[in-house]
């Protein structure tokens, strides 16, 4: 884990808070859940700070409890990703669109592997005849930086939203999201002696042709910022829970995700891209 002020990583270099882009502490992880195992290896950064300590317990509490929630049985997800499809249909995108043949195909060898793609394998991918020129592409900056107003509930209900339409749509269009939490903190690090004026991780949630890991998408959307998040800010700058609140460029809140406007904008990219007619 870096514990320095440093250079942003080129993939978030836009998507950060300008007010504190010069003297932060910046992580970057390839996925989720190396941001979460580079805390949980680095033990020795929170043993002795009693806050991150119980906030990486209860992180791991809430990623165990979500691992052995079935999600496609809860009546909440299912409600919303009900409402993702039927706004996908009133937009335009048609049932033959959303639940076109995949071909799903291992990296390494290239062979067929339906099995383990479903299963969330990280080395299966999928693809589509329509997804191979390598022009038609949506990336998603979702940024972490919410106000202690909103629950729990609200933002697990914005995350299953953001999950519905990825779920539904990656197999249409390849799709990246980035997840970006940058904070301000104005404390002396006690590990450097440096005084940031922020701190920031990210890390690639969705990857181009990857399957999704419906649970790990979810909570690191939702309970990973009140847990690891809490506990990687006083691990780096010995801020705990008191930050305050970033605004990332070119990104969009978890807690005030939009549906409709996420859909326009990609509804509009495959209409240019296939030149759908569009009735008047």
């Amino acid at each position: 884990m870096n514990l320095n002020i440093n250079e942003p990583k080129v993939v978030v270099a836009n998507n950060l808070d300008l007010r504190w882009k010069d003297k932060t502490i910046y992580n970057h992880y390839d996925n989720p859940t190396d941001f979460m195992d580079d805390i949980l290896n680095n033990s020795h950064l929170y043993e002795n700070k009693e806050k991150a300590k119980k906030l990486v317990e209860s992180g791991l509490d809430k990623y165990e409890h979500i691992n052995k929630k079935d999600i496609f049985y809860d009546k909440k997800y299912l409600d919303v990703a009900e409402k993702v499809k039927s706004k996908l249909i009133s937009r335009g995108f048609t049932t033959s669109m959303l639940y076109a043949d995949v071909e799903f195909t291992t990296i390494n060898t290239g062979c067929m592997s339906k099995q383990r793609a479903m299963m969330g394998k990280r080395d299966c991918y999928f693809k589509n005849a329509s997804m191979t020129d390598g022009k038609l592409f949506h990336d998603i900056y979702i940024n972490l930086s919410y106000s202690a107003g909103y629950s729990d509930s609200e933002i697990e209900e914005k995350s299953y939203a953001l999950y519905a339409l990825v779920k539904e749509l990656s197999r249409l269009i390849p799709m990246r999201v980035f997840v970006v939490n940058h904070v301000g903190t104005n404390k002396t690090s006690s590990n450097t002696g440096e005084k940031p004026d922020g701190c920031c991780y990210s890390y690639v949630l969705k990857k181009f042709g990857l399957p999704i890991n419906p649970k790990e998408f979810l909570f690191f959307t939702s309970d990973s910022k009140r847990t690891f998040g809490w506990a990687y800010y006083d691990i780096v700058t010995d801020t705990g829970t008191d930050a305050w609140i970033g605004s990332p460029e070119n990104t969009v809140s978890i807690a005030s995700f939009n549906l409709d406007t996420e859909i326009d904008t990609i509804w509009e990219k495959l209409v240019q891209h296939n030149k759908i007619p569009v009735s008047k």
